[in-house]
């Protein structure tokens, strides 16, 4: 009869196989690890989009001020929501496409700014308008909220015009680029017809022969923004305070509506001219995008009858505030529970009012 392995002085035999509980526990605990690493992973990638956001935003908030140094005022807002603009208009009050459109030679975009410029042939200019239309560009996308490429132009929404380029109504392309940034408008603390979004002249011809004035009594005043229908701000003009008053800011949008582009706030494309798709105001505090809630639900500035020009506000859909460049270049977080007369204050340029 053989001695017990330790009366040997050898080692008891060991186990190399691990029990079905022994299994369990090993992926309960796996299980919790990844639970516990997943949020930072997804904060992490969140920061990283947030980050990248920002760069866009201080790039094209840069090229707004190459544009004053170059020309002498910031890029125009152009005509109205249904133009999108025509390299043949130079860069003024002639302009009808709006902020985005101008500053694309300071972004290292001319050439696509410039398809179709001295075409004397209107079908070749329609043509090279609609590839200008459809080309995406990264650089106007925030990466949090959605990829840079073409969304759907509903057919309910009026077809964009290129001047005086007809045959572009009947080259009614089925998506456009858009953009996930809105120059600002101004604080909404004016009359509500100060910041009146949409319309314009139906005519290029038409548009060419209204005076200042009219295009004031048929589209509104000047508002107390930076960037807004044709106008022409200089650095000095922003007696507030470069470093306080608003420049650019992303946008709000209504997620459900991104794909569809049915909604009022995100139907037309990124070179449209004075439309509440590229041009926002600080009447209320930026909101996070969500899904069924709607800004013009919100009460305007409190004990006055100005609620409009609601929805059309600032927001993000970063969970930490919404991205905003200054007129000196600079870009800070806002968050959505800044005070509201501060937010409105850093949107006006000349009231005296700073936050």
């Amino acid at each position: 009869m053989m001695p017990p392995a330790s009366a040997r002085g050898g080692e008891p035999a060991r186990r190399t196989a691990l029990t079905l509980v022994e299994l369990l526990v090993v992926v309960a605990i796996l299980g919790l690890l990844v639970a516990l690493l997943l949020p930072a992973v997804q904060s992490a990638r969140e920061a990283g989009r947030r980050t990248r956001c920002h760069a866009n935003l201080r790039q094209l908030a840069l090229a707004c001020l190459a544009h004053e140094h170059l020309r002498g005022f910031l890029p125009t807002g152009g005509w109205g929501g249904e133009w999108a603009g025509d390299p043949d208009r130079g860069f003024g009050t002639r302009q009808p496409g709006g902020w985005a459109f101008n500053v694309l030679p300071h972004v290292e975009e001319a050439a696509l700014r410039d398809l179709g410029s001295g075409l004397t042939d209107a079908a070749a200019k329609a043509d090279l308008a609609v590839q200008r239309l459809t080309t995406p560009l990264p650089l106007f996308a925030c990466p949090s909220r959605r990829p840079a490429t073409a969304w759907t132009l509903a057919a309910s929404k009026k077809p964009l015009r290129v001047t005086a380029v007809p045959q572009m109504l009947t080259r009614r392309p089925a998506a456009v680029v858009r953009g996930d940034y809105a120059a600002n408008m101004g604080s909404g603390s004016l009359p509500s017809n100060n910041y009146r979004s949409g319309g314009s002249p139906s005519s290029i011809e038409s548009g060419d022969l209204m005076s200042d004035a009219a295009w004031q009594s048929g589209y509104g005043p000047p508002p107390d923004g930076v960037i807004f229908r044709r106008s022409q701000t200089r650095l000095r003009d922003i007696t507030d305070g470069l470093s306080t008053t608003y420049l650019l800011g992303e946008k709000y949008v209504e997620p459900a509506a991104i794909a569809t582009g049915l909604s009022d706030d995100d139907d037309q494309c990124l070179y449209s001219g004075h439309d509440r798709d590229v041009l926002r105001t600080g009447l209320e505090p930026p909101s996070q995008d969500r899904a069924g809630f709607d800004p013009a639900t919100v009460s305007g500035i409190p004990g006055t009858s100005n609620k409009y020009p609601l929805p059309i506000a600032f927001g993000s859909p970063h969970p930490d505030g919404c991205g905003m460049a200054m007129a000196d270049g600079s870009v800070r977080p806002v968050a959505s529970t800044i005070d509201a007369a501060a937010h409105r204050a850093a949107a006006g340029r000349n009231d005296g009012q700073r936050p």
